[in-house]
């Protein structure tokens, strides 16, 4: 394929043929003699011939080489092929910029101002909050306080067999705080429920577990040191009073109970599927008294007494939440244990 002129149709790059001249035929003379042969001009020779017209063809041409008409016309002559041209490599050092000047990034500057300060501010909180969570979960569970005067807590200790004298820390001694005004006693302070009775106003017939054993609710469970067994009685006993006599006289300086029926057999929790004491009033033998209240958790739960002589102690029962509820709710007031702490009366 080739390119050809818009205007003429002629082929781009080739000469341009001589037009050929056109004779006219002879013509009779009117007197009728032939009418002479017309004439060849002679050759003026070859006609200037002009550039090929191109158009819109940006590719330079050879220049044409001008022929005689009457001879034959050389061919066409053929266009150079331009050598190739070398692949182009890439080359870093060349065509990239030096790093520092590509990416020069300054140096870290100090934090701007005070911003420092609220560093120091959120680690001195994040300290404090530490602190306070230590001590949060740094105290016993099982301690409860009703009256932030006279009250002391103090988690569950082994209880001593029937009869015994067990000794228990002195925190007032150890501290170095002042005692109390009222009966000092002599020695050192121990468990005084065991060893002593009590008088309940009614006890609950015995039961049989799931393995077919009797279970008794006998009064003297209440000073056993055993936490799963129990005095308990049938139905509400809100109003009703039991009464500990204790082995010899005493100087008290804490009671307390654990609320319910703590035992916890074959998966079944039986505190909360019999009734709670939630309130009671502990009552002296020289008339004195002092309320306590309870959460509804098993364990011992105790507080602490202004130092009183006494013989016998009333534990009357002022409140008490209804039954448990469910398949194994049960109606009865229950009591697993009753510890007095204190001195002997010398």
């Amino acid at each position: 394929m080739g390119r050809f002129c818009l205007n003429c149709g002629h082929r781009i790059g080739e000469p341009v043929p001589a037009a050929a001249e056109v004779t006219a035929p002879p013509t009779a003379d009117p007197s009728g003699r032939p009418a002479a042969a017309p004439t060849t001009p002679e050759p003026q020779g070859p006609e200037p011939q002009g550039l090929p017209v191109q158009a819109a063809d940006p590719t330079p041409v050879p220049p044409v080489t001008p022929v005689d008409p009457v001879r034959e016309a050389p061919a066409a002559p053929t266009r150079p092929v331009p050598p190739p041209r070398p692949q182009s490599q890439w080359d870093p050092r060349e065509d990239l910029l030096p790093y520092e000047e590509v990416d020069d990034l300054e140096r870290d500057s100090p934090l701007p101002g005070r911003a420092w300060i609220a560093w120091v501010l959120g680690a001195v909180l994040l300290v404090g909050l530490v602190v306070v969570l230590l001590r949060a979960f740094g105290t016993d569970g099982e301690e409860t306080a009703t009256d932030p005067a006279v009250s002391e807590t103090s988690a569950p200790a082994p209880a001593p067999d029937q009869g015994s004298e067990s000794p228990v820390a002195d925190s007032d001694e150890e501290t170095g705080s002042e005692p109390a005004e009222g009966p000092t006693g002599v020695g050192k302070r121990f468990e005084m429920a065991p060893g002593g009775t009590f008088d309940v106003p009614d006890t609950a017939p015995p039961t049989t577990d799931f393995d077919g054993n009797l279970v008794a609710y006998e009064a003297s469970q209440m000073n056993d040191g055993n936490l799963s067994t129990a005095w308990r009685t049938a139905g509400d006993a809100t109003g009703q009073t039991v009464t500990l006599t204790l082995a010899e006289p005493g100087v008290v300086q804490r009671v307390g109970l654990v609320n319910g029926y703590s035992k916890l057999v074959a998966g079944v929790d039986w505190y909360p599927n019999n009734r709670r004491i939630v309130g009671v009033t502990w009552v002296f033998e020289d008339g004195s008294s002092l309320e306590q209240t309870f959460a509804e958790r098993p364990g011992l739960q105790m507080i602490k007494v202004p130092p009183v002589l006494t013989s016998t102690i009333g534990i009357q029962l002022t409140a008490v939440t209804p039954p448990g509820s469910g398949n194994l709710g049960r109606d009865y007031t229950a009591i697993s244990e009753v510890s007095v702490i204190g001195r002997r009366a010398g």
